[in-house]
């Protein structure tokens, strides 16, 4: 009996000197496989970034693959005979992709990740909607307190699924869906507008971007468990800046904004670039933060430290209500930016 007794308090001596959050770690379940950005790559920068926490584990669900032959390019204009080879190539190309989705029918019908089996869903997926049965999958678990962060074009997907464009509150849409979002400078809220408030019209009032640099986050949360002991101001890496983003500010919640300067073919407003909203009993937070294209060199996006902060944090707090992760070495000033690959970025002090 003593030596069991002696084994006992040896064993919860052992836990207790585990690291917070070592015991139980945070699952977590990214989405990809479909995306007009580097989703591959951007997975495995998200996973890199959360593993290294130590706080998370990480599993990833990949949907089926999308028909890999490339479009035929357009022709010139006024080349009546390229028009004809062009006419003809986009006829055979259809029918190959339509021949693809017939034969891949069946994995679509397949790809069903077990949502329940995580505490948050990290969304990297902007593609084809999914089947009704995911669906009201993926809805039931955030409703009933799931998390789920989304990344950067994961708020361009499913423009007609209403329960999606709840959770996100506003996302990349043309410009005749819902209203444009922008972040009011002074008091930092998310606010509606209608077309004549814009003040820069020649781009459309659909969502887009201007070219990729370096831009100051302005915290306008600083309470907030996500946004706590970051700087009021901070500099992130080269990036999209997304702009004229459209849906719901009506439950929608900023934690930071970025003005978005008319010289790099930005708004001359304040977009929202980190934001939650609570979903029945679930917690959503979206970023536009985190671009990488296909045959992009850089990953300063997503390795920028803030970005990474930002993720690992509204990951936790998703998660849980909670954050326990502390602002990590290095983190961004207003004066100078912060690339560190996931591996080598320093979260225990």
């Amino acid at each position: 009996m003593k030596t069991l007794h002696k084994l006992g308090l040896l064993c919860l001596l052992a836990l207790l000197a585990l690291p917070l959050g070592a015991a139980e770690k945070i699952r977590v379940l990214i989405l990809d496989g479909r995306n007009n950005h580097d989703w591959l790559r951007t997975t495995e920068s998200c996973k890199a970034t959360l593993e290294a926490t130590g706080r998370f584990t990480v599993t990833v669900a990949t949907a089926p693959a999308a028909f890999a032959k490339a479009k035929p390019g357009k022709p010139k204009a006024g080349d009546a005979a390229a028009k004809k080879a062009f006419d003809a190539a986009m006829k055979e190309w259809n029918a190959e992709e339509a021949a693809f989705k017939l034969a891949h029918a069946a994995e679509w019908e397949q790809w069903s990740p077990k949502f329940a089996d995580h505490q948050v869903i990290v969304n990297n997926y902007n593609g084809p909607e999914w089947g009704t049965a995911m669906k009201d999958s993926f809805t039931e678990f955030v409703m009933n307190g799931g998390g789920l962060v989304n990344v950067h074009a994961a708020n361009n997907a499913f423009t007609g699924w209403d329960n999606f464009n709840e959770m996100i509150c506003c996302g990349w849409r043309d410009g005749k869906f819902a209203s444009r979002i922008a972040v009011d400078d002074k008091t930092g809220k998310a606010v509606a507008l209608v077309d004549a408030d814009e003040k820069i019209t020649t781009k459309g009032f659909g969502s887009g971007h201007g070219s990729k640099h370096i831009f100051t986050l302005k915290t306008r949360d600083a309470a907030h468990p996500i946004m706590q002991g970051l700087p009021a101001e901070w500099l992130h890496a080269t990036d999209e800046l997304y702009g004229r983003m459209r849906g719901s500010a009506d439950h929608m919640h900023v934690l930071s904004s970025s003005y978005s300067k008319p010289d790099t073919g930005g708004t001359d407003m304040h977009e929202p670039m980190v934001w939650y909203a609570p979903f029945n009993k679930g917690r959503v937070v979206t970023t536009s933060m985190g671009h990488i294209w296909v045959g992009d060199n850089s990953f300063d996006a997503l390795h920028c430290v803030g970005f990474q902060t930002i993720l690992a944090r509204s990951t936790e707090w998703a998660a849980t209500g909670k954050v326990t992760l502390p602002v990590p070495e290095g983190f961004p000033t207003l004066d100078k930016t912060s690339v560190i690959e996931p591996s080598k970025v320093v979260w225990k002090k």
